[in-house]
């Protein structure tokens, strides 16, 4: 389910978005990953599930990054359940690479 919701956010804005690793011939592309944790315990037992996320996002060192940079955080945001993103920039001599951080919940275990 959270795979999607990135996927849906992303892709009409870098139409390569994947999980952890990507192996392709793309230029821009995005991969995430997320770690799990439970939450809202009752009986012992978790009743709901908080996602901490990254999105990165690559593209090469020439390309204008603006104003995708802010397209994909507002689409991150626009999705229900997750938080606003913070944007790190991990790029490199290599290309440029932003990370997308934030939180996402979900009701369902």
């Amino acid at each position: 389910m959270i795979d999607a919701k990135i996927q849906g956010a992303v892709t009409p804005l870098v139409s390569v978005c994947v999980p952890n690793l990507y192996t392709g011939d793309e230029k821009e592309y995005c991969t995430f990953n997320y770690s799990e944790l439970p939450q809202d315990f009752g009986d012992n037992l978790p009743n709901a599930v908080r996602y901490l996320v990254q999105v990165h996002w690559f593209l090469p060192l020439k390309v204008r990054p603006h104003p995708k940079k802010r397209e994909l955080r507002r689409a991150l945001l626009s999705v229900e359940g997750f938080t606003a993103p913070d944007i790190v920039d991990a790029s490199d001599g290599e290309g440029q690479h932003y990370v997308y951080e934030f939180e996402a919940w979900d009701g369902e275990i």
